[in-house]
């Protein structure tokens, strides 16, 4: 079967995983019949844990960051642990929200005597008005609210609503109530995730305000609006996470290690220095520099070397010249031809548009990523505040020896020189996700947007809307360069 579900808790909660794989075609000679690309989804979060994809010598690769286990998840949530984010799906507002609070436009429920009007802002025949209502959010990074709160859709069980084998997808919901984490609403999400034979990973977003099962709510709580904005927080090393370079596993370093030890273990210091990178867009959403929310401003990055990528380059030199060391952790901002930057963008921002709008590229595995997207905006992040001694583990695979068979891909040498004396043990390759180990690309609305009068349409949802959003990451193979 295309989707294969399997349940790995049941107390306190059910939490599946669901590993989508699709066989391509041997098009162009790019892939050997039976390759398999795949890709695993975790209830906890919504989360994309895995993602395979063969690289020019049908070796697979898994090239997103992540962990083995779904409880290391968990783990990395607690409070004062380092929490990367890995694959989650971010809500209810991807980023910030400043000070941790605003003001919206509530549609109220009133009672209007007939002839008479009610005492409120505005108010028509249906008895409903409009009023300005301020929300407290709950503080989850310095004085804002970042990525939903404390308890943001990345850290929440989802539903599995369906599991579509003949389209080779998977259909997520998760009911967040009125008040979670200070958001006004009952909001049901849906995230789609799919799979298809050309090479493409589509997640497609629905949300909308719906009354409660119990029925009920009170009209107040029926009419409420609220702000949306959720994006998804893959990491991407295309090189593959647990694919060592030469220097790694050399036939000398084998042969050492395996002098005084039956087990091997590489560690792979995973880095994106080397990968390459297009975007459509040389504008940014001007953040402060004291406080990483937008100004207002929209700036042209035209001229700007380590940040123009209109232009494909390596992320190498902006990783180690960006100012703070931290690399890349900007918002570009994308935009319909004709059209400025962030004007006429509602609820649903470009859908059922999906424009090119960046691609990424290993030199090494020939993998390639490009990414379209209904939304206006995309944050570029290098993981530069990524910290492996603050992750109790990432991902490993284990290989048994003698396999003279055995080949990580022709990027990184055979082991069949280190085991031809016919050693018995055990190798054991661990990813190491430090500083600039990968690189989120997150399709997104501009953060903090309801503060931003011009911008507040795109994040704002009333009762009767829905927010859509579909992001399509394609992957392929690109001939060697060399």
């Amino acid at each position: 079967m295309p989707v294969q579900t399997t349940t790995l808790s049941t107390d306190p909660v059910l939490v599946q995983q669901h590993q989508l794989s699709v066989t391509l075609p041997n098009t162009n000679s790019k892939h050997r019949e039976g390759s398999v690309f795949s890709a695993t989804i975790l209830t906890y979060g919504a989360t994309l844990t895995h993602v395979c994809y063969p690289d020019r010598w049908n070796a697979c690769q898994d090239v997103a960051l992540g962990f083995d286990h779904w409880q290391e998840y968990l783990v990395q949530a607690q409070p004062g642990a380092l929490n990367p984010f890995f694959g989650a799906i971010i809500g209810r507002t991807a980023s910030r929200i400043a000070h941790a609070s605003f003001i919206l436009d509530t549609p109220q429920s009133v009672s209007v005597s007939a002839g008479g009007s009610a005492d409120s802002h505005s108010s028509d025949r249906t008895g409903i008005t409009q009023s300005n209502t301020t929300h407290t959010l709950k503080v989850s990074n310095g004085l804002d609210c970042h990525h939903g709160g404390p308890l943001g859709f990345d850290k929440q069980h989802w539903t599995t609503v369906k599991v579509d084998q003949d389209r080779n997808a998977v259909l997520l919901q998760l009911v967040s109530p009125n008040g979670q984490n200070g958001y006004p609403g009952r909001l049901v999400t849906t995230v789609e995730y799919q799979l298809t034979s050309d090479g493409e990973l589509c997640v497609e977003y629905w949300a909308k305000l719906e009354k409660g099962s119990d029925n009920v709510s009170s009209a107040a709580e029926d009419l409420q609006s609220t702000i949306v904005s959720l994006t998804h927080h893959a990491y991407w090393n295309l090189d593959g996470v647990l694919n060592p370079a030469d220097e790694s596993i050399s036939p000398s370093f084998m042969s050492s290690a395996l002098e005084s030890s039956e087990h091997v273990k590489i560690r792979n210091p995973c880095s994106v220095k080397d990968h390459q990178l297009w975007l459509c867009s040389n504008k940014l959403v001007e953040l402060g520099a004291s406080h990483p929310v937008p100004t207002g401003n929209i700036v042209d990055v035209a001229q700007d070397a380590l940040l123009d990528f209109t232009q494909e380059k390596k992320l190498g030199p902006g990783l180690e010249e960006i100012p703070g060391g931290f690399g890349y952790d900007h918002v570009y901002a994308l935009q319909k031809p004709g059209s400025a930057p962030g004007t006429e963008v509602g609820i649903q921002a470009y859908f059922p548009e999906t424009p090119h709008v960046a691609t990424l590229s290993s030199l090494r595995t020939g993998i390639r990523l490009d990414l379209y997207t209904s939304e206006p905006a995309l944050v570029v992040y290098a993981s530069g505040y990524l910290d492996d001694s603050k992750l109790q583990s990432t991902k490993s695979k284990s290989l048994e020896m003698p396999s003279s068979s055995f080949i990580l891909s022709p990027t990184a040498p055979s082991t069949a020189a280190a085991v031809a004396n016919n050693r018995v043990g055990k190798i054991v390759i661990e990813a190491g996700f430090d500083k600039f180990a990968g690189i989120s690309l997150e399709p997104i609305r501009y953060p903090d947007a309801i503060h931003h009068p011009e911008w507040s349409s795109m994040v704002t949802l009333h009762a009767g809307q829905e927010y859509r959003q579909r992001s399509i990451y394609k992957f392929s193979v690109e001939p060697s360069k060399s």
